[in-house]
């Protein structure tokens, strides 16, 4: 009888995993490919279309999604996903560049095949100039004549010279472009990272590679990586946003698409709006953001959590980072560390684990010391102070920021971009606390160490976060006298 049971139940179990499958499939879809599939499809089926209209629904409009309709045979599901993957492998540029790589590998070590041979003839025949990966193919190609000279196969040469002949030109610009790039990159990511120097002046020279349709797509989306930059630099965001809305076409249209750079994309989107104080878009895209695991997947997580905290979303953040801890215990990079413990130290103070908090940065700054010093001491030293804020250890925060001097440490950030005076302010108000100064020198060093800073939305917004914390302590503190300009 057990046993009629169980068989019974099997095709109804092996249905329902099925539907899971699908169901976590979606889940991992981003809004611009369903839009690329969407625009090449021509189902036969109702059937099909049915599926493909409900995938727009769950991600478009997920709070109005009801679920999939469980009445449709499972395989018009697997169908519509295979269709789906088969579409978006055949246009993602980093699949392409992994073949390449591999046809590369092939000649160098004499391993070609008979097959390997005939796609590249078929690549050949399809190949553009505005590829995203057109001078690394172009590259391939060149070292696949040198494979067929030395042994004297004279039979696929006229093919292969002919295309090396015909885009020479377009290979050659592509590099010499390439090589302005590099050259932009350093007064860019300079003026980002250490607030020396301009970069207005590649402005228009990168407007215009980036529109370039003639040209290759790496080069286009390198342009617009460094515009993103140039942007923050300067906080022109709308501009930012107005040649994002053309990368939007670019994507759709499968121009310029891999998960890598739509999760990149999204990313961007996220420190955008959350600049502008947009944050229900910010997180919005953050969540998108996070459907690639790709090398920088900590790096999109600490920005996303870091907007979630700021929303009050603390027991979603929370969640988020406490399920990727072993990605963070994994990743090699001291940038990614550093900001996956600091929100992780917040997240627990904001939802009550304060103390499990600051025991975790008191390890994390035994461990990593040396590193956190070179790299994001700023955000683990704010996120440390926080939990000893929560837990009233006044004392020790003067003590840790007298330790380590945060206070000379932070002044000399000031003019960077997001600058606000976040160590110096915990440690006033702990110094107040103690009794180490009174209501009224707590008000005017509050009020010196941010003058200037109001007029810009997003630091303002920072800061009145920052105040309502310390309003927890300080019932009496003077809000108005501390945003006043005048000295």
């Amino acid at each position: 009888m057990a046993g009629r049971t169980e068989k019974v139940k099997a095709p109804s179990d092996n249905l329902r995993q099925q539907r899971m499958a699908f169901e976590a499939f979606a889940a991992t879809l981003m809004p611009h490919e369903l839009e690329y599939v969407s625009s090449r499809q021509n189902f036969k089926t109702n059937e099909n279309r049915l599926i493909l209209s409900q995938l727009r629904e769950s991600l478009l409009r997920p709070a109005q999604f009801r679920g999939f309709d469980r009445s449709i045979d499972k395989r018009h599901y697997s169908y519509v996903k295979k269709w789906i993957e088969e579409k978006l492998i055949a246009i993602d540029a980093d699949v392409f560049f992994e073949r390449l790589s591999e046809l590369d590998k092939k000649i160098m070590t004499d391993a070609l095949s008979a097959e390997d041979e005939r796609q590249m003839l078929a690549m050949i025949r399809a190949s553009r100039n505005t590829d995203y990966y057109f001078v690394r193919f172009y590259e391939l190609i060149q070292n696949y004549r040198y494979y067929l000279l030395i042994r004297m196969r004279y039979n696929y040469l006229k093919t292969i010279n002919s295309y090396l002949e015909t885009h020479r030109e377009g290979w050659m610009r592509s590099k010499a472009i390439n090589q302005e790039l590099h050259e932009a990159t350093r007064d860019i990511v300079d003026q980002y990272a250490l607030s020396t120097g301009e970069s207005k002046h590649w402005e228009q020279r990168l407007i215009s590679i980036f529109l370039d349709e003639t040209l290759d797509g790496l080069n286009r989306y390198y342009a617009i990586v460094r515009l993103t930059f140039m942007y923050y630099n300067y906080k022109e965001y709308d501009k930012l946003l107005e040649l994002y809305r053309q990368l939007d076409q670019l994507i759709n249209s499968g121009i310029i698409y891999s998960r890598r750079i739509l999760a990149n994309y999204y990313a961007n989107l996220v420190l955008v709006h959350s600049r502008k104080n947009e944050n229900e878009l910010a997180i919005y895209y953050g969540r998108l953001s996070i459907r690639h695991k790709g090398s920088d997947f900590l790096f999109y997580l600490t920005n996303l959590c870091s907007v979630l905290l700021r929303c009050g979303h603390h027991e979603e953040s929370l969640r988020l980072l406490k399920s990727h801890l072993p990605e963070f215990r994994n990743t090699i990079s001291p940038h990614n560390r550093i900001g996956f413990a600091s929100l992780y130290i917040q997240s627990l103070a904001f939802n009550g684990k304060a103390q499990q908090g600051l025991n975790f940065a008191r390890q994390f700054l035994d461990e990593f010391r040396q590193e956190l010093f070179q790299f994001r001491w700023h955000l683990f030293f704010s996120s440390m102070l926080l939990a000893q804020f929560r837990l009233e250890r006044y004392r020790d925060i003067i003590r840790t920021v007298r330790r380590y001097d945060l206070v000379r440490l932070e002044k000399g950030r000031i003019g960077r971009a997001g600058y606000i005076p976040y160590l110096q302010w915990f440690y006033e108000v702990a110094r107040y606390k103690e009794c180490h100064i009174d209501a009224a020198g707590l008000t005017t060093v509050l009020r010196q160490s941010s003058a200037g800073l109001w007029h810009d939305p997003h630091r303002a917004r920072l800061m009145e976060d920052l105040l309502s914390e310390l309003r927890q302590h300080v019932f009496d503190l003077d809000i108005r006298a501390i945003h006043s300009e005048s000295p």
